[in-house]
């Protein structure tokens, strides 16, 4: 067995040496790339029939465009391992999907955690805004900050993709800092310290604003928020390993350093000041956040959490879970809604697909609060059946209605035999019981 990045398999393939920097930054994130493919020469030392199987982990990235010769020399079998397949990675395997596991399946096995969504709207984002002639305004060169005042010759509207871009807003970036200031501990009830939170910037330039305003807002020092990006002036490295295992930072901002293939399980918090357009890539960032992790591990670096990490945040300041791209949807719609009432509502025969999944969704994070005997006590109730074959059957009911193209408010019917019908038959009839006493 032989365990290697595309890039050295190259270097293999050609004769010469690999310097090793070079497979620690991903192809796919290189600002400048190489027009034409990378050629590739026989090389009797490994020929064609070299390997039985070659397995591509991420197969999402880079294979398709500068590497796919490397993988077309090889007289192999080829499997690809990637969480977020789009129409290169269908097409290259020519579509023959062997096997599928869903972020709702992940979620419903504990493997993974789901998510919550709020939005921060503000007018600037939604509408632009406007400079008025003969106004004093700063001017900052994108690569050397340097600052000069000029004064405006004439009206200029700006749009909220300019935003950020080629306009700062500061009162705007203030905006979104404070509202994330004055509600995270409704978001996040009982906590005594901010969440570890990840903030996704537009430019290096904008990483520093959010920075600087963060710092002001919360009243913290540097060490409180950092910057994680290629330019950052500490030890990018040394700040993730931090931001991952120590207490401080608390929030992170960055561009795309670890908007992919970067685990931080006490992640909870994902705060989005930039838009993206590929579905792709969003759902890669949103799995910096999707990471399990335990009570104990958890409260290493946030010593307030009194359990396991149950789910994360998405806090949307630019739209960006609005756009059509997002593959993955929250599995909570009902958010406002209590266990209690929509357990009592399924009882009652409330089968629509919403309902359901809220339904599932809360009680997957439930499982993850319980311990040992909570959970036998709820198996002896269930008949015999755990929480999590309950949240897997309650999904299945949904995949199989949404498989089918049924309509929106279709009813969900449950196999007669399942673990979530039997038991919510069985609190029904208990509950019917209890009515008819009263």
């Amino acid at each position: 067995m032989c365990i290697s990045t595309i890039q050295r398999l190259y270097s293999i393939l050609k004769g010469e040496e690999l310097d090793s920097n070079l497979e620690d930054v991903n192809p796919a994130e290189l600002l400048t790339k190489p027009k034409q493919p990378m050629p590739v020469v026989y090389n009797a030392k490994l020929p064609l029939e070299f390997f039985d199987f070659i397995f591509i982990d991420e197969c999402h990235r880079s294979i398709y465009n500068l590497w796919q010769q490397v993988l077309d020399y090889f007289d192999a079998f080829l499997i690809g391992l990637t969480a977020t397949p789009d129409n290169r990675t269908y097409g290259f395997f020519k579509k023959n999907v062997v096997s599928e596991y869903t972020h709702e399946k992940a979620v419903a096995d504990g493997v993974n955690v789901g998510n919550e969504v709020y939005k921060i709207e503000t007018q600037i984002t939604q509408a632009g805004g406007k400079i008025p002639a003969k106004l004093q305004i700063q001017k900052r060169e994108k690569l050397t900050r340097k600052k000069r005042w000029e004064q405006q010759d004439q009206d200029e509207t700006y749009s909220g993709k300019e935003l950020d871009n080629s306009v700062v807003n500061p009162d705007q970036i203030r905006t979104v800092i404070r509202a994330f200031k004055d509600n995270w501990t409704g978001i996040f009830p009982g906590r005594q310290e901010v969440p570890k939170t990840l903030i996704f910037a537009k430019t290096d330039s904008h990483a520093d604003d959010i920075i600087q305003t963060v710092r002001e807002e919360f009243d913290e020092g540097n060490a409180f928020c950092k910057k994680v990006t290629y330019k950052a002036e500490d030890d990018p490295k040394s700040t993730l390993a931090d931001f991952r295992n120590a207490y401080y930072p608390r929030i992170a901002v960055t561009v795309d350093m670890i908007a992919t293939g970067t685990d931080v399980k006490p992640l909870e918090c994902l705060l989005f000041m930039r838009d993206v357009r590929s579905r792709n890539y969003f759902e890669q960032m949103k799995g910096r956040g999707t990471r399990t992790l335990d009570l104990d591990g958890l409260k290493k670096v946030t010593p307030s959490a009194v359990s396991a990490k149950t789910h994360y945040v998405i806090i949307d300041a630019v739209g960006v879970t609005t756009s059509l791209k997002t593959a993955s949807q929250p599995l909570i719609t009902k958010p406002t809604v209590s266990l209690k009432d929509l357990a009592m509502g399924v009882m009652l025969g409330a089968n629509d697909s919403d309902a359901v999944s809220s339904l599932a969704g809360r009680l997957a994070r439930l499982n993850h609060q319980l311990d040992a005997g909570d959970r036998q006590k709820i198996q002896q109730q269930a008949g015999g059946h755990s929480l999590s074959q309950i949240v897997s059957a309650l999904f299945n009911a949904i995949d199989r209605m949404r498989s089918a193209k049924k309509p929106a408010n279709w009813p969900v019917c449950l196999p007669t035999s399942s673990p979530a019908n039997n038991s919510i038959n069985s609190l029904r009839r208990k509950w019917s019981k209890r009515r008819l006493r009263s």
